[in-house]
């Protein structure tokens, strides 16, 4: 099958444009510098306590992750969270889980009235704790995206120099029955961090920095999710509408009817997921490669009004040089829409 030079310089400026898509659109650049000076704080991980702090040890033990809303970017969370110490200092008095919100949805309950002494001298106290955190998600790779589902704790009165947290990595971990429908949990990661405000809030003997216990959950989407359910009916919509073009070229209304039908599937077929995602600013994933699939549809209708005009008083010999001219359009833009969705997912 021999291609014509005006196909095979629209497949180079197809191939063209999926490139620029694939490479101008996207999320937003973070700027490296607050925009607004007025934003202070900046978090800094601590490799080791500072000198006179007096250490706390700190646990986590998730056994239960729900209702993740990634139009909210909030999860609720069920962990179990512990503290181990030897000093003045009473940690499970004024410990805060900074990213937690509906305090009136909250549960923080101590397991013990009080603090048990251990053996060795060392104070145990341990909480159940059940609330929504609040987590900003990244979506410019969905379907394709992963998250880490953080619970961050600070104390609320004793900065970094009077307390300092220290994970207990040896009895950290996750709940062997923990799963979160739809995703697949790849594990979790933990880090000490020194929150510096970059302010005493209007109090002079106020510490600006404080220790802070960062434990996340780090989960991905499956890969079926993408190939079956997002990918496979785009697929079918798109080959729908490539179909058109095998119908006799007088059928002009048999002609339009599948592209057309095509074009409203994949509207709707977008609108689907969009629902289920916040507002964005930016093109995340999946949008890019509907913006290959559309194109190539109105290609189809095009070609359709084109040949159509061509068949209307040609002879049979015309006819089969038009049909032809379509088969061969056919694999030009099936063969663009498998590589541009495989340009776009290699280079998101």
């Amino acid at each position: 099958m021999t291609l014509t030079r005006r196909t095979i310089w629209l497949f180079a400026l197809g191939m063209a444009m999926i490139g620029l898509l694939a490479l101008g659109t996207g999320a937003p650049i973070q700027a490296s510098t607050p925009l607004n000076p007025a934003r202070k704080g900046t978090y800094i991980p601590m490799a080791s306590p500072p000198p006179g702090a007096q250490q706390v040890k700190i646990g986590f033990y998730p056994v239960a992750i729900y209702d993740l809303d990634q139009a909210s970017n909030t999860f609720y969370a069920d962990t179990y969270v512990w503290l181990r110490w030897k000093g003045d200092i009473d940690p499970s008095s004024t410990i805060e889980f900074t990213n937690m919100v509906e305090e009136w949805g909250k549960l923080m309950e101590p397991l013990m009235e009080k603090p048990k002494e251990l053996p060795d001298g060392s104070k145990y106290q341990q909480f159940r704790v059940e609330g929504r955190f609040v987590q900003p998600f990244s979506l410019a790779d969905y379907p394709l995206d992963h998250h880490n589902l953080g619970i961050r704790i600070e104390d609320t009165t004793n900065g970094v120099n009077q307390l300092a947290y220290v994970l207990d990595e040896s009895s950290t971990g996750i709940d062997q029955r923990l799963e979160i429908p739809g995703w697949k949990l790849k594990g979790w990661k933990s880090e000490i961090l020194e929150h510096a405000y970059g302010t005493n809030f209007g109090e002079v003997e106020q510490p600006s920095s404080y220790s802070v216990a960062n434990f996340e959950m780090v989960i991905e989407r499956p890969l079926s999710f993408f190939l079956w359910k997002q990918m496979l009916p785009l697929a079918i919509v798109v080959m729908a509408a490539l179909v058109a073009l095998l119908v006799n070229p007088r059928s002009i209304d048999a002609r339009l009817a599948l592209p057309m039908g095509a074009l409203l599937s994949a509207i709707f077929l977008q609108r689907g997921y969009s629902e289920t995602l916040p507002d964005l600013g930016y093109l995340v994933f999946m949008d890019k490669i509907y913006l290959v699939a559309y194109p190539l549809i109105l290609l189809v209708l095009i070609r359709s009004i084109v040949a159509f005009a061509k068949a209307g008083n040609a002879s049979d010999t015309e006819i089969q040089q038009i049909q032809t001219t379509d088969r061969k359009v056919i694999v030009v833009l099936g063969i663009a829409f498998v590589v541009g969705t495989s340009l776009i997912t290699a280079l998101r």
